[in-house]
């Protein structure tokens, strides 16, 4: 990753770049494993671990972004078996697609059916108390924490759509993995709502771009929207991490981003660690290579 990158602080912070915090981005070979991967169990129940009472809580979300990474997974557990029956019907689809369409559309159910995880570095340097740190995505994210010396992470909970996986997190007993796509805990997924906007400033806005606009169907949305965001800032999200948080890091409208800053900025840059724990949830089938073996390993085709 570049050094220039601008991490994602939060709000009243100065604006910092990866490079006056870290030196570097661990290299990861495409053919070996970083570390043995730890399945963390994903079961109906919707308890997750909350930050004890001295730690200091961050909230994270994004729906996207980060590094593309060789971590592939589908969603769901395989078996050898099931592997050759969707190499039999994939076959058998791929014989009766007799129209251009009918192949799009096969090729597109193919294509989905592997997800491609992406990297995003959380880059802790809070050293006063322990950190708890709450992930939040829509798409499949491989959080890789990495922590400045004297940093004490005190829990690492993700919640995402797609499944995540955590690098460089901490006991299973002080992890918690959610996803919502075919999982046991799809209940339990939480999306962010939007930033707290009040109505009076969304029209304000509006209106700046077309004064004559007719926003008399929308306030009753805006207002709903408001109430909603109002109470998931307020009180929701402390009920996820079990305090309010100390660090919201939230770019649900403003873009992707690939590293965030938890913590001050330090006086010299750590250096970045290699991925020695890599946890994935239970329900999902993990592959670590190319884009192209992850087909392959999962009985598709690449260039369906």
């Amino acid at each position: 990753m570049p050094a220039s990158t601008p991490l994602v602080v939060i709000d009243g912070q100065s604006a910092v770049n990866y490079g006056q915090v870290t030196m570097g981005t661990p290299s990861i070979n495409v053919s070996d494993l970083p570390a043995r991967q730890e399945v963390i169990r994903t079961n109906t129940s919707c308890r997750t671990p909350r930050a004890s009472g001295n730690a200091r809580a961050a909230y994270v979300y994004t729906y996207s972004g980060g590094i593309r990474t060789p971590l592939h997974h589908i969603n769901r557990k395989d078996t050898p078996e099931a592997i050759a029956e969707r190499k039999a019907m994939i076959r058998e689809r791929t014989k009766n697609a007799k129209t251009a369409m009918q192949r799009e559309a096969l090729g597109t159910a193919i294509g989905n059916a592997v997800n491609n995880a992406r990297q995003i570095e959380v880059l802790v340097t809070e050293t006063d108390a322990p950190v708890f740190l709450y992930l939040t995505s829509y798409d499949s994210v491989l959080w890789n924490i990495q922590r400045a010396p004297g940093v004490d992470i005190d829990g690492v909970v993700i919640n995402s759509y797609e499944a995540g996986a955590i690098a460089n997190g901490v006991d299973a007993s002080r992890t918690g993995i959610i996803s919502f796509d075919n999982s046991p805990t799809r209940k339990c997924y939480v999306s962010a709502p939007g930033r707290v906007i009040p109505v009076e400033g969304r029209i304000a806005s509006a209106k700046k771009l077309n004064p004559n606009v007719d926003l008399s169907r929308y306030e009753k949305q805006w207002q709903q929207e408001y109430r909603d965001a109002k109470r998931f800032y307020g009180q929701d999200i402390k009920n996820l991490t079990g305090k309010r948080p100390e660090w919201i890091l939230d770019n649900a409208r403003d873009g992707e981003f690939n590293a965030i800053l938890v913590g001050p900025k330090p006086t010299a840059p750590f250096e970045a660690q290699a991925i020695t724990r890599l946890q994935i949830p239970s329900h999902i089938t993990p592959f670590w290579g190319t884009r192209k073996d992850a087909y392959k390993a999962f009985g598709l085709n690449a260039e369906s």
